[in-house]
């Protein structure tokens, strides 16, 4: 199917007329991804600036709805088994194939398809739950670090649809030398391509940046503020990035024994990106398929240390942020639970004694955002 697609010169996921060759989303605005410019003023101008109308439509429950994540097997068989877009299963499936050059035309239009708008303002950064009103419920998480809550600003910005996949990050890889990433113990296990890559922090900063250069885009990780903005739908009051703003299981989010059949790897909290609908602003997996690498460094006052305008963390540290979750972690809070994580952590080999990188499996996703200068 792949090669059937590229060879419609469906390089920028546009329409598909009807030679029977694949399916795809149509696009008015689609171009040749070789014809964009290189220059990020030039690059950044055809980039959509559209809302998705559910960012006006769905607003956040006063008080959010959580289901058992257990289910009968008989029950389960009953629900519908998700899929991929697409318009997504298509691109991954190309990427795999055909000369690197190809491969990074494909993964280039990609980019400028998937970049969601993310309409900058102001908003109250932290756990708001004691803003909601919602009686006898002061708090959404048990951490102390993320109870500062005050009135912060942002920028314009853009950030991913998707969490990154293997298939993309292999792109980079590939093109630039490096190992491939996702490496397990004994490095004989490789990952399925359509899952969240999974990098260290400099790794998953490297392929934004490398990204970036690729299509002319200022591109990097998102700031911490940056990830939690767009997961609650430009900060409004969405303790869960689902669909509406609950937590239903096997709706907006997948119960543990429904990872293990929609999964490659029959492993709980790892399957395809996208299968579940995005939050009202258009991002798929906020919540859920794996935490994230942000840009910042972690420190726990760092909320109450920052600025009010575009804050970043502190200048140096030890620890990286990450953000999100995992399939079976709690939920309810998860747009504003803080994480941390060694951005390259080393355990001892058992045979050699020696200290040793943890292998690139065990870290955490990413998706990368566009910020103009």
């Amino acid at each position: 199917m792949a090669n059937q697609w590229m060879a419609c010169g469906l390089l920028t996921l546009g329409a598909v007329t009807a030679s029977g060759c694949a399916k795809a989303v149509a696009t008015a605005d689609a171009m040749p991804a070789e014809a964009r410019p290189a220059s990020s003023v030039a690059a950044m101008a055809f980039l959509s600036k559209a809302e998705a109308p559910t960012l006006a439509s769905v607003k956040p429950p006063g008080n959010p709805k959580r289901n058992h994540f257990h289910i009968k097997p008989e029950d389960l068989a009953k629900l519908p088994v998700p899929q991929q877009p697409t318009e997504l299963a298509l691109a991954l499936a190309a990427m795999q194939v055909g000369s690197i050059d190809a491969r990074k035309e494909v993964l280039k239009a990609k980019v400028f398809k998937d970049m969601v708008y993310v309409r900058g303002g102001s908003f109250m950064r932290g756990d708001f739950a004691s803003l909601m009103g919602i009686e006898g419920v002061s708090r959404m998480t048990s951490k102390s670090d993320d109870k500062v809550v005050k009135e912060i600003s942002l920028s314009d910005f853009w950030i991913s649809k998707y969490k990154v996949t293997y298939a993309e990050f292999d792109v980079f890889t590939d093109a630039t030398g490096r190992p491939r990433t996702g490496a397990t113990y004994g490095g004989d296990v490789r990952q399925p391509p359509t899952l969240a890559a999974r990098a260290y922090w400099q790794e998953a900063k490297n392929y934004c940046q490398w990204l970036g250069q690729l299509t002319g885009l200022p591109m990097d990780l998102p700031t911490e503020a940056q990830w939690e903005y767009a997961a609650r739908s430009r900060g409004q009051f969405f303790m869960v990035a689902t669909a509406d703003g609950n937590a239903e299981f096997g709706k907006g989010v997948p119960y543990d024994a429904q990872v293990e059949i929609v999964s490659p790897m029959r492993r709980l909290s790892t399957y395809p990106v996208g299968l579940f609908p995005s939050n009202p602003l258009g991002l798929h997996d906020m919540s859920t398929n794996g935490k994230e690498w942000v840009d910042d460094w972690y420190a726990e006052d760092a909320y109450s240390m920052a600025s009010t305008l575009e804050p970043r963390g502190p200048a140096t540290g030890n620890l990286k942020v990450i953000r999100g979750g995992g399939a079976d972690s709690p939920l309810i809070g998860s747009t504003v639970h803080r994480y941390k994580a060694d951005p390259y952590p080393l355990e001892k080999d058992d045979d050699t004694g020696k200290l040793v990188a943890v292998p690139s499996s065990f870290m955490p996703a990413l998706r990368c955002a566009v910020t103009p200068h």
